[in-house]
């Protein structure tokens, strides 16, 4: 696997590294890159740090939002190659808390296992890691396997429910790259209460 790291993202992994960081390039920049599609967005994953050092450092590097409940998820912009912002999140517990997508009680705990953090993900092709320092692709729950047999499946059956968008992510994901659904992943799916989306939740998924 070849993924092309900006010059700028190498010095904010370098320097996250250097801060007591453990980062990981995570999501649809490593899938894009296993399937040869050039990659536009970054999300990096940092284990190890508290979010106060985690802003710290960050905030050292460029322009820094803080966003999502609990601050877990920051916007890093001004990065030298990218041209939006860098999402740069710790590893986090989702529970579910109300309804809807936004019905999600984050907590970040930066001492989670890899395997453990990356369940919250959605599928298992959204849940692999790249590790910058080793070239490594880090993949906890076979996505490699269900993206070259281009299967989209659930990381966990008994927590994807909880967020009604991920229906209409299985299914933009699924026409975007030709996957078929496994049966028990679409049933999940097609149960979901639509109806507690914000519209323009659902207008993202579309566009």
């Amino acid at each position: 696997m070849i993924l092309e790291i900006p010059p700028g993202l190498q010095r904010v992994l370098a320097a996250l590294v250097e801060g007591g960081g453990r980062p990981y390039i995570v999501g649809g920049a490593v899938r894009d890159s296993l399937l040869g599609l050039p990659v536009i967005d970054f999300d990096v994953e940092v284990y190890g740090l508290s979010p106060e050092r985690l802003e710290r450092r960050l905030r050292s590097l460029g322009r820094v939002d803080a966003v999502g409940q609990a601050f877990t998820v920051y916007k890093l912009s001004g990065i030298e190659g990218v041209g939006g912002a860098v999402d740069v999140s710790m590893p986090r517990r989702d529970s579910k808390a109300g309804p809807g997508h936004k019905g999600i009680a984050v907590v970040g705990d930066p001492g989670l296992s890899i395997e453990e953090a990356s369940r919250r993900r959605d599928f298992t092709i959204n849940a692999l890691l790249l590790d910058p320092a080793s070239g490594e692709v880090l993949d906890p729950h076979g996505g490699r396997r269900d993206l070259e047999a281009r299967v989209l499946l659930a990381v966990d059956a008994t927590t994807f429910g909880e967020d009604p968008l991920r229906a209409l992510r299985a299914v933009q994901l699924a026409a975007r790259f030709e996957l078929t659904a496994d049966p028990a992943t679409a049933s999940l799916a097609a149960s979901m209460p639509l109806a507690e989306l914000a519209a323009e939740r659902v207008f993202g998924e579309i566009d």
